[in-house]
């Protein structure tokens, strides 16, 4: 069996699924600002669900950014002690990895968010503020996202099931945690 976790959306999923890509199990739960406290307690009582233990998972897919400083590196850190003790191979992937197109919005802080307009692109940081009228002068209507625009289409629904068939496991034995911009520690 197989574990896809995506915590940096606004709801949390867990998916566990099989080697034909199949999906067997799900849980969408919210974990924002309580990862340290909520992830392996829940992914406890998953596997345990599902009768399995840590060390029958073969591969665990994290979506390891972006997000907080702090939520990307305590989830980052239980995966890899997860894996330190159990031995599991593991792939990173990035929330832009979620969505089949563009552009994409991702919260990043209360001040500002990224964005990514298409998959050429780098990955720009823009001001909560400033993100209705940056869409506006580039005449975007549509955005793949989590939160609500005023005149804006917002689309967030993430299609799992095709992402896990298209996943190709990169077999790490240690995930780094990914940052976009420094964390803002005073």
């Amino acid at each position: 069996m197989n574990l896809f976790i995506n915590t940096i959306s606004k709801d949390a999923h867990i998916i566990l699924f099989d080697d034909n890509r199949m999906i067997s199990d799900k849980i969408i739960f919210e974990i924002k600002w309580n990862e340290s406290s909520l992830l392996i307690p829940t992914l406890d009582s998953f596997l345990k669900k599902n009768n399995l233990k840590y060390d029958e998972i073969k591969n665990i897919v994290l979506v390891n950014w972006p997000g907080s400083f702090t939520w990307v590196r305590t989830v980052v850190l239980a995966i890899n002690s997860i894996n330190y003790i159990t031995n599991n191979n593991l792939t990173a992937i990035s929330y832009f990895d979620l969505f089949k197109n563009y552009p994409i919005v991702k919260s990043s802080s209360k001040r500002d968010c990224f964005f990514k307009e298409n998959q050429e692109n780098n990955i720009e940081i823009i001001l909560n503020e400033d993100l209705q009228n940056y869409l506006k002068q580039k005449n975007l209507s549509t955005i793949y996202w989590e939160a609500d625009i005023e005149n804006v289409e917002i689309i967030e629904n993430i299609d799992y099931l095709s992402i896990i068939a298209e996943i190709r496991f990169d077999n790490l034995k240690k995930i780094e945690p990914l940052y976009i911009k420094k964390p803002n520690i005073c």
